[in-house]
């Protein structure tokens, strides 16, 4: 009978320019000499997770059929506690290489900054990422280890001395562990047919601890790769964007470059000199791994591709003015705006911040924003749309304050990261929903019900529950994330303490933890 085999997939080798090259040689060169680091932290950080946990307890969850879930919640608090301890500085070292191995802004005066918002987000939202998909898959394994089917063909002990390598495996990893371990059990009771039970087990149980180890390195150094190509290649288009906002380069496409040799799969292949705007997605024909990662390589784990950047148009002679965008619908609200922050009597570190910042902010005129004004932290620039819905009832001092604030927030300050800031807001949020008649009859005074910084507070800090009774808020949805909640109240207070409202009396009153929060805020971090 003949034999069919399918051809291997050959990858037809095509010329690369030297810059592409060039930048796919310097991805390559920071992965192989910046690998061994993440890889050992992997390994040493699911190792010490192996150890915090009892045979005893094992045992215990085998008899279940399920573990604690305090323990799966506990696992989550050690890869949060890894990725902002180790993590963290991983990324941002890659980032700051990316950005410097870019041949387009190799040269200039130019310095790439960790402390944009562009950065500070993709790594929280890297974060928040890595954090959920590890639980849930070291979740799922371990479950499937202890599916009935499972601990009905094993022993209690077997399975004890089974799971606790398997912790940092992936489902797939753990199911292959116990197939080894089953084909040594089985192997030994065939060819030793008098080898004692527990002898067999205890044998097939070290061969299976020795090829979880080598399940570990080779997850690790899967992770440790993709996740440093992530991070490399975003530290590219940040720098390019930094770049750009400093009027260094013109308007700029990305190309997508892999090696073109015959490692490369058939998704890469196809993305292979395909070249779009700076917001454009590649469109992968793999499953995304996480929302936006078609923007960038990685298309996938261990994906070695990278991003050459192509300057399409020259730079502004003149850079961008703050104070003057040459649009006759803001121009005059920027300049009241200046005016009103030396002249406040807010606290006065923050005045300061709000004044460096607009020193630096640039605006840009978006017709198809969906709100009035809006701040961008991924390209650090405050849109506005003079078209949106209700734009000419707007305040705009109020606008202004709101999105300069959320610049001076995002670039220094982190509120969503200070404890006592979280916890005044939920303390506030209590306050308010035991005692909304008594907000509902002070709204009804003009003071505080037509203004749009107290209003739109309420709303933050109620996660959108009391939106009935304002006339301005976000939705129930957009205020479930922590993060974004944490920006909008803190924007909102800056708002009441800038201006000259009778509101500010209520800093001593139902504000005033939260304003003592807020002040401890305003002091954290750097002014530069």
């Amino acid at each position: 009978m003949a034999i069919w085999m399918k051809p291997p997939h050959r990858v037809r080798k095509r010329e690369k320019s030297i810059e592409a090259q060039a930048v796919l040689d310097k991805l390559q060169a920071y992965l192989d000499g910046n690998m061994e680091v993440p890889v050992e932290m992997l390994c040493g950080f699911w190792k010490d997770q192996q150890d915090a946990i009892t045979y005893q307890e094992i045992r215990e969850a085998v008899k279940a059929g399920m573990l604690d879930e305090a323990t799966f919640q506990e696992w989550a608090r050690d890869y949060s506690i890894l990725v902002a301890r180790k993590l963290e500085p991983v990324w941002e070292k890659a980032m700051a290489a990316g950005a410097a191995c870019q041949t387009l802004i190799s040269g200039m005066s130019f310095t790439f900054s960790t402390q944009t918002p562009g950065v500070a987000r993709w790594i929280s939202q890297r974060g928040a990422a890595f954090v959920t998909a590890c639980s849930e898959e070291q979740k799922k394994a371990i479950s499937s280890l202890l599916a009935q089917k499972v601990v009905e063909s094993h022993t209690v002990d077997e399975l004890a001395r089974l799971i606790r390598p398997c912790i940092g495996l992936t489902d797939g990893q753990s199911k292959a562990t116990l197939r080894y371990y089953d084909n040594i059990a089985a192997s030994l009771r065939e060819n030793h047919p008098r080898m004692k039970p527990e002898r067999i087990q205890q044998k097939a149980a070290d061969a299976a601890m020795k090829y979880a180890e080598r399940q570990h390195r080779q997850r690790a150094v899967t992770i440790a790769q993709t996740e440093m190509a992530f991070a490399y290649n975003r530290g590219a288009d940040e720098g390019i964007r930094q770049a750009r906002a400093q009027n260094l380069i013109g308007a700029v496409e990305k190309r997508w470059s892999t090696s073109g040799d015959e490692n490369v799969c058939s998704t890469c292949e196809a993305l292979d000199g395909i070249q779009i705007g700076m917001e454009g997605g590649f469109g992968f024909t793999r499953r995304e791994l996480f929302e936006g990662q078609d923007l960038l390589p990685p298309a996938h784990p261990r994906c070695a591709c990278a991003v050459m950047y192509i300057e399409v148009e020259e730079q502004s002679s003149v850079a961008e003015s703050p104070m003057r965008t040459g649009d006759d619908w803001i121009d005059g609200s920027i300049e009241d705006y200046d005016n009103s922050l030396i002249n406040t009597n807010g606290d006065e570190t923050m005045s300061a911040r709000l004044l460096m910042s607009h020193d630096e902010v640039r605006y840009e005129r978006d017709e198809n924003a969906g709100t009035v004004f809006l701040y961008n932290p991924e390209r650090d620039v405050i849109l506005y749309n003079p078209h949106a819905k209700n734009a000419n009832d707007y305040d705009k001092r109020f606008a202004l304050t709101h999105e300069n604030a959320h610049r001076v927030d995002c670039l220094f300050l982190h509120s969503w990261e200070n404890e006592r800031f979280l916890r005044a807001m939920d303390n506030a949020e209590s306050l308010i929903m035991t005692n909304l008649d008594a907000v509902e009859r002070l709204l009804q005074n003009s003071i505080y019900g037509e203004d749009f910084a107290f209003n739109d507070l309420i709303s933050s800090l109620t996660r959108g529950k009391a939106n009935d009774m304002l006339f301005i808020g976000h939705s129930e949805e957009y205020l479930s994330s922590d993060y974004l909640r944490s920006l909008e109240v803190f924007a909102n207070m800056t708002c009441i303490d800038m201006s000259g409202s009778a509101i500010r009396k209520e800093f001593d009153g139902i504000l005033k933890e939260l304003y003592e929060a807020y002040k401890e805020v305003v002091a954290w971090g750097s002014l530069v």
